[in-house]
């Protein structure tokens, strides 16, 4: 049987419906109720057979930083995907991070390493990587440098994945994913989701850093090939393609028939922005959100190599203008 964590989340509920149309047997964790009617109405979108595919997914609910909650639910389990996270760029969620994210994913591997689960796969990001303006292509070789600052949720995946290794030591072998930007539809109020509607309603600035763009259909269907494959101990980047945060906006606008961005998010700019959020924090008007490594992070122009798992598996990405078309059309008509 298979374990899904995080399984009413974007990238999880992806992978639940490319799973449940396999003859599979599928247990996923959540914590909310209202989450799982959410996941059911993206089958419904998905797949007329939605009911029959849904039903396939045991529901088990479980706090992941709770070890006593998660102990019963491996009964049974040989593989899992390790999908739920914790994202926020915002400072004041460090410790939550590094609970839910580093904690969470020790907990998870520490019952792996219990119930000699045959394979884990860990959903990460490229963020955990760790580097700045590289000036070449980073691979997955790329070491993390502690030289620079780097973003809670960048050392909160990195710190995760330390405890996928630890796990990999101790006799459970694990593949690691670490996707770019991840863009899709139907959850619009999760990762792109928020990006098409704030372009919707009119977005006037863009940052002049670079992202690396992946579908969530890619990442999904990468990581059920990885894990069906006999690839063990193993990293790979998903990243389609590389460009700038003004092309994907303008890609976006065009296909929603808005006004393009026009305002370049300059360092100053962003740097006086950093000063009035914690001037109002201070206040306590506002809690405050930005920092010096999420400002590093807009004006980055790093690019990311995802090549190196078509050389380990029949895998081929979607292409992305296509794809930001479909889940554009997808949006006006939701």
């Amino acid at each position: 049987m298979i374990l899904v964590t995080g399984g009413t989340g974007f990238v999880g509920s992806y992978i639940l419906y490319e799973l449940s149309k396999n003859n599979s047997s599928i247990k996923s964790t959540f914590r909310k109720e209202k989450n799982i009617k959410k996941t059911r109405e993206f089958f419904k979108i998905m797949d007329t057979s939605y009911p029959k595919l849904f039903n396939k997914i045991i529901w088990e609910k479980a706090d992941l930083t709770d070890v006593y909650s998660l102990d019963e639910i491996y009964k049974g389990i040989d593989r899992i995907y390790h999908c739920a996270a914790f994202v926020s760029f915002a400072k004041r969620h460090k410790n939550l991070l590094m609970k839910t994210n580093v904690e969470g994913t020790a907990n998870i591997v520490n019952l792996a390493i219990k119930y000699k689960i045959k394979k884990l796969l860990f959903i990460s990001s490229i963020a955990s990587i760790g580097v700045e303006n590289y000036d070449d292509l980073v691979n997955e070789d790329q070491d993390w440098n502690n030289k620079i600052n780097h973003t809670d949720y960048a050392l909160s995946k990195y710190k995760s994945e330390l405890e996928v290794w630890r796990g990999t030591q101790e006799g459970v072998p694990a593949v690691i994913v670490n996707p770019g930007f991840i863009i899709g539809s139907h959850f619009w109020s999760r990762s792109s989701g928020v990006l098409f509607k704030q372009i919707f309603k009119g977005l006037k600035f863009y940052p002049t850093g670079k992202v690396g763009a992946v579908s969530v259909d890619d990442v999904a269907k990468a990581s059920i090939k990885l894990m069906n494959s006999k690839i063990l101990n193993e990293r790979f980047i998903l990243v389609s393609k590389n460009l700038y945060y003004k092309e994907l906006l303008d890609l976006i606008s065009k296909v929603l028939n808005k006004t393009k961005p026009k305002i370049p998010l300059t360092k100053s700019i962003l740097y006086i922005f950093y000063f009035i959020d914690n001037f109002l924090s201070f206040l306590k008007i506002k809690k405050s959100f930005m920092s010096i490594p999420l400002i590093s992070t807009f004006l980055s122009c790093q690019e990311f190599d995802g090549n190196k798992i078509k050389k380990f598996i029949d895998f081929e990405y979607e292409n992305i203008e296509g794809k930001i078309k479909e889940i554009g059309e997808g949006f006006l008509i939701k």
